[in-house]
């Protein structure tokens, strides 16, 4: 047996009804085409026309044409044709009464209608359905007013079967063709979802190191202006000015690191396990943004292990954020920290003095690109937390508030519409 040539009958098959929207597997379509060739064979075996040879045997290829055309040619034939055959033979095999009771009172012929019912309404919907049932019914009445026919009952439950079986077919089906719908369109938002909290955490990684490595290259041109001024002497200036560029890139070193072992994790999966920060490393990053340049006073208050790892993670990147936007749009100000956490409650404030024109801070910050305050509003929403931003007197406030539930919240906690917080088990992820 070549089994290359039934394989690629079998893609052949499942091709042509993929091509149409038909989901059903290989088998079912081979069913009902074998189920009519044996009907049509037992009927002409119930008439004695196998042999020797009778006009009879011509509703053979009257039935075979239509499933040939279409399962070997790829022919697509619509339900009315695709029934024209089963109709004129099972018509001119009941003209014919049979001669043998090879299956006793049962005549075969019949049964091709049911196939044909089923067929059609599996295939092409309940409407259809229920016309080929129609005209199989009309058939039966026509020959039991003509000819006659015995069992005529049994045959109406056999057109009432097949449609049934149709049906079932059919409500499977679409209920498959729902199933994937569904699950195409779950993956398409984890998708976008994804992409956005990765989109977020690399900004905010490019934006905090790019704006520590500027304040540190600022202070070097500072120093060298001192000289050129003559407010400090060369060898101050320069010591100054090379601290302040090794700082610059041990941090740009750092960013980069970061950055590829993100990167890399992405094309080639789970990597080695890093820390990942907290809302206790917030105090590190003030010293670090401070030790940069610019100036922040810190005030830290309440016991942080209570907040859960996905809180911490999502205050620290945005008091991070805040920090590189002060950095970026008001260097010469002090920026104010404070983060509390009491029973049922947490809070983080970053505030500092406005620099230039009223209003070009928050116009600068707001990039409709997912970054700045786009991104911190999505990161206290997926924390179900409040977050305030914006001008408050001559100063620019940004406020975050958590209640009991935010406090609460496990990682892994599924969050309505933006998918589960990533795991961190003990401050640790791949």
């Amino acid at each position: 047996m070549n089994w290359g040539v039934l394989r690629a009958v079998r893609d052949r098959i499942e091709a042509n009804c993929l091509a149409r929207g038909i989901l059903y597997p290989w088998w079912v379509p081979i069913i009902g085409f074998l189920g009519q060739v044996v009907c049509v064979l037992l009927a002409l075996d119930q008439r004695g026309a196998l042999w020797p040879l009778d006009p009879l045997l011509l509703t053979l290829p009257l039935v075979l044409a239509a499933p040939v055309a279409q399962l070997g040619f790829r022919i697509w034939v619509p339900w009315w044709v695709d029934c024209l055959g089963a109709f004129a033979a099972t018509g001119w095999l009941l003209s014919v009464a049979p001669t043998y009771d090879t299956l006793g009172p049962v005549d075969a012929a019949p049964g091709l209608l049911a196939f044909a019912v089923a067929e059609a309404t599996a295939r092409d919907g309940l409407r259809p359905g229920l016309v080929v049932s129609g005209v199989a019914y009309a058939i039966l009445g026509v020959v039991a007013l003509g000819p006659g026919i015995v069992g005529l009952a049994v045959y109406a439950i056999f057109l009432e079967v097949g449609f049934i079986v149709g049906a079932m077919l059919l409500w499977q089906m679409r209920e498959l063709v729902a199933e994937r719908q569904q699950r195409e369109a779950t993956w398409q938002q984890a998708t976008t979802a994804e992409r956005e909290r990765i989109a977020r955490e690399i900004h905010d990684l490019v934006a905090h190191s790019l704006s520590v490595t500027l304040l540190h290259i600022t202070g070097a041109r500072h120093a060298l202006s001192d000289v050129q001024s003559g407010a400090a002497s060369a060898d101050d200036a320069v010591g100054e000015a090379d601290a302040a560029l090794a700082d610059a890139e041990q941090v740009g070193r750092r960013a980069m690191a970061d950055i590829r072992r993100t990167v890399s994790s992405m094309a080639d999966g789970p990597a080695t396990r890093q820390s990942l920060p907290g809302a206790a490393d917030i105090a590190a990053l003030v010293r670090e943004v401070d030790q940069a340049g610019l100036r922040v006073e810190y005030d830290e208050r309440g016991d942080l292990s209570q907040l859960a790892d996905a809180t911490g993670l999502g205050l620290y990147r945005i008091a991070q954020e805040s920090l590189a936007n002060v950095a970026k749009h008001a260097p010469g100000s002090t920026a104010r920290v404070s983060l509390s956490v009491g029973r049922g409650s947490a809070r983080l404030t970053i505030r500092n003095r406005l620099a230039g024109a009223r209003g070009s801070r928050a116009d600068a910050r707001t990039d409709g690109l997912g970054s700045g305050l786009a991104g911190m509003h999505a990161r206290a929403a997926q924390l179900g937390a409040s977050l305030e931003a914006g001008e408050d007197g001559d100063e620019w406030r940004v406020d975050v508030r958590l209640g009991q539930r935010s406090l609460e919240l496990p990682c892994g906690h599924s969050i309505p519409g933006l998918g589960r917080l990533p795991e961190v088990p003990s401050g640790a992820v791949s």
